[in-house]
């Protein structure tokens, strides 16, 4: 749960309770409830929940946002996602 003790967005976005233990409060802060929409959408909450409980600490903030930009770019091009912008 976040510092301000409103509900991160993921929480927010699935209503349910934001609590201390919450996997995706350090990532998908109140303030930004797109990240958490497109990542949903793409990946689907438990997957990405499955996902950094598999990662240590140290690697869940790169994944986080990686999985953010591949869900935007996948979004806006949903044939070649971000490989659209690599080639």
């Amino acid at each position: 749960m976040s510092s301000s003790n409103s509900p991160c967005a993921a929480c927010k976005f699935l209503r349910r309770k934001c609590t201390q233990e919450c996997v995706f409060a350090p990532y998908f802060p109140p303030d930004q409830p797109q990240k958490f929409a497109s990542v949903h959408k793409v990946f689907g909450a438990s997957n990405v929940a499955k996902l950094l409980n598999e990662l240590n600490a140290a690697q869940r903030e790169d994944a986080v946002n990686s999985l953010a930009y591949e869900a935007e770019e996948r979004l806006r091009d949903p044939v070649y996602g971000c490989v659209g912008l690599i080639s």
